[in-house]
């Protein structure tokens, strides 16, 4: 399973990865942008995800090779704000590196693959955060749960990145399955996950190419909360 992340790894950097990881992308059954708004939501995980071959490389640097963007670099020993970096990817790994700086950072290779396509509305940024989360968790021993890695992931989406996302995007991809989020307290949001068998109902939940992007929607949807 991942041979192709591992072979992928292996030509990139020069030797076998230590370690795969994945997070999957997400959707929103119910409960649009009331994420933000103390409200409450029902969303699932879907069968599309972000995956990362990863190894320790000994130095501060995560060097990140994600398929079809090319190799980025990050220093790690450097974890202010970058200005030039909103709405970047490097801006995700700082801010997500921020909040496990404490743990004993260990910078990393990694080779990406993505099928949660970019601006389809699956939340490939909240995999990536996801992902990024669980990889700084397994190589700190941070000890950090579901929940925690997806603030973190939105952390780094709000400070870092430069968009207010709400916590709906990260919960979905970071607990996973199908599940009911109330968030009248932010910081103690209440997860319940919904035992419901979509095919054994004669349903299917169908990811469709709109032909639309929302990638550079985000004045307008900082605009949501205010309004």
């Amino acid at each position: 399973m991942y041979q192709h992340q591992k072979e992928s790894f292996a030509a990139q950097f020069g030797r076998k990865p230590q370690f795969i990881f994945s997070a999957p992308g997400r959707t929103e059954i119910g409960g649009n942008h009331t994420d933000h708004q103390h409200g409450c939501v029902m969303a699932a995980a879907v069968n599309r995800e972000a995956v990362a071959a990863v190894a320790e490389n000994g130095t501060m640097i995560v060097r990140l090779f994600s398929e079809g963007y090319g190799l980025l670099q990050v220093d790690i020993s450097d974890l202010t704000v970058h200005p030039e970096e909103l709405n970047s990817t490097p801006a995700l790994i700082r801010g997500v590196a921020a909040k496990f700086q404490a743990y004993g950072l260990r910078g990393f290779d990694a080779y990406v693959t993505s099928t949660v396509l970019s601006g389809s509305g699956l939340s490939s940024s909240a995999a990536f955060e996801v992902l990024v989360g669980v990889i700084f968790n397994q190589l700190t021993n941070a000890g950090k749960n579901a929940i925690e890695i997806a603030q973190i992931g939105q952390y780094a989406e709000n400070v870092y990145f430069g968009k207010p996302c709400g916590l709906m995007d990260q919960m979905a991809s970071s607990v996973g399955n199908l599940i009911t989020i109330d968030f009248f307290d932010k910081e103690n949001p209440v997860i319940e996950s919904v035992d419901f068998d979509f095919s054994a109902c004669g349903h299917a939940l169908c990811i469709i190419d709109s032909g639309a992007d929302h990638a550079d929607l985000t004045d307008e949807y900082a605009a949501v909360p205010g309004e």
